[in-house]
């Protein structure tokens, strides 16, 4: 008998027997397979590209960590150079940076006069005698130039940290800001030390003592000590502006641990790629034992799906990933733990975190089968809203730096696919027949 042609093929499968279901099954294996292979054959060609892609989060992370450390850093040193200041007294300090303001001009005029004589090995012997004679009898002569330059290092760091304030380290804005607060104190008080007797008079009090004929060596030691520190601020604020260009690269332990990683990389990225064609066979193999009522009611879920689990996969690779090994990059004292990555220890764990995120979206649909087998009621979910939402901050709190908005940024995404969950239950619920609920009346009566 000659077989339809308008038959579901679908149908037909039943009708077979064990033997040949085992049959049909090995061939979509095979066909799977086959299509992975060559998914990953052509992703191997684009390897370099790939693995660039993939290892984006690892140099941001490590770029993001070395970055928080550098604040920290920064911090440690303007904090320092604050307790320096303090044990200066305005009057000492006024005095000292008055004095050197005086000599500048005479060091330009000796600049300019070394400068004349050009390259005279003699007088450059001499020159250096009268500068070192100079430092001995009087220090304020040799350190007239930077002091003379602090106030404007301390602005200039101002202006590049505020500029750097738009780019910042997940963690780092509290203390960017903290260092930017320090940074205006000290030019500050800088500032009101460089002011005339008579302009500083204006704005405060001023107390009239007697003004010693010789400068206090130690408070010259300490401005001039800050005065070198504002020079190491300058230079890590201007260095904290190209945190992003600084990645460092994963270890390999290995000779082959390269070859195989981007060959892992391949075959995963080809699973990837081929997901939609080997779900296809699936779905023909295990639609074949079902009723056309189940059938059809399986079908609309599977494209929502695959857009829950492409929607996990972007997050897991955009935020999960980088916030994570931030956190857990940066975990421990630098000074006591040396961190060492591996390229084949990344990849586990990323293609962790990527499938374990996809399968995390899936929570509106496990929400909707629960339901719908009746294992759970849509009052329960909303019962329990409150402990989710607390679940959620909970996990994006233990998981993010101590940062409101990262910590929001993990949580929000897991409360809302929680209350998506809850819509999609009542939308999907079965409603009662009117002559189901009419009969319930009768029958009440």
């Amino acid at each position: 008998m000659a077989e339809n042609p308008t038959d579901d093929p679908e149908d037909h499968l039943k009708t077979m027997s064990f033997g040949d279901h085992l049959e049909e099954l090995r061939s979509r294996v095979f066909r799977s397979l086959m299509i992975i292979i060559g998914f990953g054959i052509v992703a191997f060609f684009f390897q370099n590209q790939l693995m660039q892609l993939v290892t984006g989060p690892h140099r941001l992370a490590m770029t993001q960590i070395a970055a928080r450390q550098e604040i920290v850093d920064l911090q440690q040193q303007i904090s320092e150079a604050s307790e320096q200041l303090a044990g200066v007294s305005d009057t000492d300090a006024r005095r000292v940076l008055q004095i050197t303001a005086a000599d500048e001009d005479w060091w330009q005029r000796w600049d300019q006069f070394r400068q004349s004589q050009g390259n005279s090995p003699i007088l450059g012997r001499m020159a250096t005698l009268i500068e070192e004679r100079l430092a001995a009898l009087d220090p304020t002569h040799s350190s007239s130039r930077m002091l003379g330059a602090t106030h404007d290092r301390l602005l200039a760091s101002i202006e590049q940290l505020r500029l750097g304030a738009a780019d910042l380290p997940w963690g780092g804005s509290s203390r960017i800001e903290q260092c930017i607060d320090a940074l205006k104190l000290l030019a500050d008080r800088w500032s009101s030390w460089n002011q005339a007797p008579e302009e500083a008079a204006q704005g405060e009090e001023v107390e009239q003592q007697p003004q010693p004929d010789v400068l206090d060596p130690q408070a010259i030691e300490i401005l001039e000590a800050v005065a070198r520190q504002s020079v190491v601020i300058e230079q890590g604020t201007a260095h904290l502006l190209e945190w992003r260009s600084r990645a460092k690269p994963l270890a390999l332990l290995s000779y082959s641990e390269a070859f195989f990683s981007y060959l892992k990389l391949s075959l995963m990225l080809g699973l990837v790629a081929a997901l939609p064609w080997v779900t296809f066979e699936m779905w023909k193999f295990i639609a074949a034992g079902l009723f056309d009522k189940e059938r059809k009611a399986v079908r609309p879920f599977l494209p929502v799906a695959f857009l829950l689990m492409g929607s996990g996969v972007t997050f897991a690779y955009t935020v999960l990933i980088p916030v994570g090994l931030s956190f857990l990059g940066g975990y421990g004292d630098p000074v006591l733990l040396q961190a060492t990555f591996t390229l084949k220890e990344y990849l586990s764990l990323v293609f962790t975190l990527i499938l374990g995120m996809g399968i995390v979206f899936q929570l509106p649909l496990v929400m909707i089968f629960l339901t719908r087998s009746g294992l759970m009621e849509i009052s329960t979910f909303r019962e329990y809203r409150k402990y989710a939402i607390i679940g959620a901050v909970l996990l994006g709190a233990m998981l993010t730096p101590p940062d409101v908005v990262t910590q929001m940024l993990m949580a929000g995404p897991l409360v809302i696919l929680y209350e998506l969950g809850i819509i999609a239950c009542e939308m999907t619920a079965p409603k009662p027949r009117e002559n189901e609920f009419e009969r319930g009346q009768e029958e009440s009566l």
